[in-house]
């Protein structure tokens, strides 16, 4: 999961060159995301790794990336 949303990252950068801070997943997708870091990892702690703020979203059909403005605020504040 984690090489798939690193490849999700990078294609976004090459085609907008920016990177994303938004990852959007689902119920399913974010307990494969945390399987990928150790036990005591926070969900909070994968986002400060990731950079990237977490949507949840049950009708998320395949993990994908965005940028968004409003999630650059929310973080500086």
């Amino acid at each position: 999961m984690l090489a798939y949303i690193y490849r999700l990252i990078r294609d976004f950068e090459q085609e907008h060159g920016i990177t994303p801070n938004l990852l959007y997943l689902n119920g399913f997708h974010s307990e494969h995301l945390k399987i990928a870091f150790c036990d005591n990892y926070s969900i909070e702690n994968i986002t400060d790794v990731l950079q990237m703020e977490l949507i949840i979203d049950q009708s998320v059909m395949h993990p994908r990336v965005a940028w968004a403005q409003s999630a650059l605020r929310k973080k500086a504040s």
